[in-house]
């Protein structure tokens, strides 16, 4: 006669649901180890220019950990979702500080690859603004705006009235256009800037589908 395993056999995870969640926590783990590996860093290093750079990555993985959660979760590929997410971060941001945040977000569905560059973006726009554009203490708001323009083809605005600046002054571009030019190009998208009243961001990229 055989004899039974008096051991219990571990759960066999056979769900495309199960796999999902697993995924999800190896990911946020992931994020999470980096995150706190970056806090490290930033404490232990005494070169401002290294402690500036290394908050903006800190950052930037804060906002794509928000996009990896949206896009494992149910309508994750409409990046609407993700802006009314973040619209909490960004006010977080300016506690304190007379400054409103509004998101008009129409829905529209990007794959991952778009999702992750377009995330970037808005987020380098907006904290720049919050940054830069009110940095005497001004009162003012940001508007972030998200459209299909239809065709497969999609529209998000980021404006403010703050301060704007010269682009003739800044004598080349800072690391934050250096960076949204980047990952626009990459998106295979169309940017358009205006400085002289606040600044105005005008991004048209392709997206897998837009109602």
């Amino acid at each position: 006669m055989t004899k039974t395993s008096e051991r219990s056999a571990a759960p066999a995870i056979s769900t495309e649901e199960e796999l999902a969640s697993h995924a999800r926590h190896r990911m946020a783990n992931l994020f999470q180890l980096l995150t706190t590996l970056t806090r490290m860093r930033i404490q232990r290093t005494k070169d401002s220019e290294a402690r500036r750079q290394l908050g903006w990555l800190l950052e930037a993985m804060g906002a794509l950990s928000v996009l990896q959660r949206r896009l494992w979760s149910k309508d994750g590929e409409d990046f609407s979702r993700f802006l009314a997410e973040m619209d909490a971060v960004w006010r977080r941001r300016c506690a304190g500080r007379p400054i409103t945040i509004e998101v008009e977000a129409g829905v529209v569905l990007t794959p991952e690859h778009i999702a992750s560059a377009l995330a970037l973006i808005v987020h380098e726009l907006v904290t720049n603004a919050i940054d830069h554009g009110f940095s005497d203490g001004r009162p003012g708001r940001i508007q972030v705006r998200l459209e299909s323009l239809g065709g497969g083809r999609a529209c998000l605005t980021v404006d403010d009235d703050g301060l704007g600046y010269d682009p003739a002054a800044l004598g080349g571009e800072t690391l934050g256009l250096w960076l949204v030019k980047g990952l626009t190009a990459q998106l295979r998208g169309a940017l358009t800037t205006t400085t002289t009243a606040g600044v105005a961001a005008r991004l048209e990229f392709p997206s897998a589908a837009a109602d």
